[in-house]
């Protein structure tokens, strides 16, 4: 009989340590809900810009213009996609960011992503087709959205030339200007 006991005893403990493993188990796979396939929505600029443009020549764009067209083009123009309409940014539940696109099955690594505790602040860690990191700040997460601001957004001194590349005149064709973003989960 006490020899049963003991048995009971030891299967009663063996349970609960598995269903303690269990439970652990379970919340360190908790899916962060950020996780997800976005597409941009918008950007705004923040401060006053000043680039030359191929056929514009120097242009100044004012704070609160719209930036849609250089902020897609920096983010998504290396993605892998057939159409350059349907490229997206996928977050991934392992930290790495990939370019996606919508109804293809193109994709590349675009880096990788990281939330602090307070979830305020995403940083991008983008190294195709350059190295280069993006902070956004004053972060808003709803259910199907993510939004915040980028202090540092690259863009080119002169668009003639590549992002980075050393101008003819001296310097390098790279300014960093404050940038306010928004992106939408896909369904």
């Amino acid at each position: 009989m006490r020899q049963r006991r003991f048995n009971i005893l030891g299967l009663f403990i063996a349970l609960f340590a598995l269903l303690l493993v269990t439970c652990e188990k379970k919340k360190d796979e908790e899916v962060d809900p950020l996780v997800g396939t976005y597409t941009f929505t918008s950007a705004t600029f923040n401060d006053t810009i000043k680039m030359k443009v191929p056929v514009y020549g120097d242009i100044t764009i004012m704070p609160g213009t719209k930036a849609s067209e250089f902020v897609e083009e920096g983010l998504l123009g290396a993605a892998p996609c057939d159409d350059s309409d349907s490229a997206a940014v996928e977050l991934k539940s392992d930290g790495k960011i990939f370019y996606a696109c919508l109804s293809e099955t193109n994709e590349a690594q675009m880096g990788t992503w990281l939330i602090n505790t307070e979830r305020t602040e995403l940083q991008l860690n983008i190294s195709n087709p350059q190295a280069f990191q993006l902070k956004i700040t004053g972060l808003t997460i709803t259910a199907n959205s993510f939004s915040g601001t980028v202090e540092n957004f690259p863009l080119p001194v002169d668009a003639n030339f590549k992002l980075g590349d050393d101008l003819p005149g001296g310097g390098k064709n790279i300014q960093f200007k404050s940038v306010d973003l928004a992106f939408t989960k896909v369904p």
